[in-house]
């Protein structure tokens, strides 16, 4: 897979990407352009932070474990059933009480059970929860949820930061080649892969949305 991020231990290289994205918002280097640039700078490097982190996040495990791990909880489940849900909020749940309070008699554990105990078995329900979640990011995909990151985190931050200068507005839409390329140099800062970047027709949707949404 194409990757466009710069490597870490290359800051040349990342500092040239980001002077090309200030160029392309029309920003320069000279004293008249030195607050527009420190603000802007301040709010791109926001994005990139809140980007990069998310990023992080949503890097996916190997899909292969992430089936063992549901397995696991599938088999898990299967056994509590077949254990029984009233072993698991009574001799569990007593047992915990002993754990905590070693030297209470039979009879003060079983008051606790009965004052502060559930009869429902919330690990049990937690594990199910969670086999749903993990079941439903095994058949949405990695990739969603990566795209998601993408335009959630860095485009549409990136609009609102464009109808914020008054580059876009509801009067004033970019043409759709002049709004991809603006986006392009973003992505080459930020980094994003190449199957992870969103088409033209997408972005003008985005602008248009957003800037519908924050008329001016």
């Amino acid at each position: 897979m194409t990757k466009h991020r710069p490597s870490p231990s290359n800051p040349q290289c990342r500092q040239e990407q980001f002077e090309k994205l200030l160029k392309a918002m029309g920003i320069g280097d000279s004293e008249v352009d030195y607050i527009d640039r420190f603000a802007t700078t301040r709010n791109l490097e926001e994005i990139e932070r809140h980007y990069s982190l998310q990023l992080a996040v949503a890097s996916p495990p190997d899909r292969k474990r992430v089936k063992q791990y549901c397995a696991a909880i599938t088999k898990v489940l299967s056994l509590s059933n077949k254990i029984g849900p009233e072993f698991f909020t009574g001799e569990i749940e007593k047992a915990g009480w002993a754990r905590r309070n070693p030297h209470a008699d039979d009879m003060t554990l079983l008051m606790l059970v009965e004052e502060h105990g559930t009869k429902r078995d919330e690990v049990v329900a937690v594990l199910t929860e969670r086999r749903r979640d993990v079941d439903h990011w095994l058949k949405v995909g990695s990739d969603t949820y990566r795209k998601r990151v993408v335009t959630k985190l860095a485009v549409e931050p990136f609009v609102r930061l464009l109808i914020e200068r008054g580059t876009i507005s509801s009067s004033k839409p970019l043409p759709r080649s002049q709004l991809a390329q603006l986006v392009e140099a973003l992505f080459d800062w930020l980094g994003v892969e190449q199957s992870f970047r969103l088409t033209s027709v997408a972005l003008a949707t985005i602008a248009r949305r957003l800037a519908n949404a924050n008329p001016r």
